[in-house]
């Protein structure tokens, strides 16, 4: 009876109200999660629009800039056909393994007592410790590019 007397006023059973706080409380974070976790994924999809732009650029213009942003997606051991997909053909291969991919950016640097500029850009190695030639990335540095 006394539970009806609660209800009849408008009220809820103690336990009622303690169970309608959690049920809301739970339902607002689950809400608030799924929100968040649906924004995360067009960022995942902006960087990979991002880096597929910079890769087009870069193959298209040699920018610096792009060549830099292509950079950030390579790690050791990654697949050639990987990195050639995302840089293109390189622009020199000084010897077997290694390849030069340039820029538009130039330095200026002092050979002897003539000053000359030299490209900047990307040096691949697909060389392992004992020289020889693999299929997967061993190093590779943003810098100079010159013999």
């Amino acid at each position: 009876m006394i539970l009806l007397s609660n209800l009849s006023n408008g009220g809820f059973p103690l336990l009622g109200r303690k169970l309608c706080r959690t049920s809301l409380s739970a339902f607002l974070g689950i809400l608030l999660l799924t929100g968040c976790s649906q924004e995360e994924r067009p960022e995942g999809q902006a960087v990979d629009q991002t880096v597929e732009r910079a890769s087009h650029h870069y193959k298209t213009q040699r920018t610096y800039r792009s060549l830099e942003e292509v950079v950030t997606q390579l790690h050791k051991g990654m697949d050639r056909a990987v990195v050639e997909k995302l840089l293109g053909k390189a622009d020199y291969s000084p010897i077997a393994g290694q390849e030069y991919y340039s820029s538009e950016r130039r330095e200026r640097v002092l050979h002897g007592k003539k000053e000359m500029q030299v490209p900047v850009g990307l040096i691949i190695d697909y060389r392992d410790e004992q020289g020889r030639v693999t299929k997967r990335l061993q190093m590779f540095q943003l810098g100079r590019i010159g013999e």
